[in-house]
Formats: C-alpha cells, structure tokens, sequence
C-alpha cells in the first residue's frame, strides 16, 4: 500500500487527491491517474465532475494542497513533456 500523504483535490473533494509527490489518484476508480505507465508523466490532468471535465496544472494543484512543502518534493513535470 501507499504511503504518501494524500489530499483532497480543492473543488472535487471526494473525486480526486495529491500526493506530497504530485501524483494524482482517483478515487472513483482507486488508481493514480497515468500516461505511458508513468503516474508523473504530464503536467496538465484532466478532472471530471458532474459530467464535465477540466484542465487543471498538476504543480498548482500540489502547491495548493502541499504549499508549505519544499517545490522539490513535487516530482511531476511543471512544464510539458509529451
């Protein structure tokens, strides 16, 4: 099991949380959310709730929820690399 600190994701409490390393997990479907097999490889995620879906910055999303966290604990891109 997982042992990094996760939080909910500010305005989809109960759909998604961040890890204190900037993975993304769903909890609908109790998996991280990945591309190419690597839960770090984007820098944009793609949100649903109430049938819509948006476009979120994976680093502004761990600097919410992980603001007093030094940056170099987040281990995601900040910039785009696919």
């Amino acid at each position: 099991m997982d042992q990094e600190l996760r939080k909910s994701v500010k305005g989809y409490e109960e759909l998604y949380e961040v890890t204190e390393s900037g993975k993304i997990y769903s909890l609908i479907s109790h998996r991280y959310i990945a591309r190419c097999n690597d839960e770090y490889g984007f820098h944009i995620v793609r949100l649903h709730k109430n049938g819509e879906a948006k476009d979120h910055n994976v680093f502004h999303i761990w600097k919410e929820a992980f603001g007093m966290l030094p940056e170099s604990m987040f281990k995601g891109a900040k910039k785009r690399m696919y």
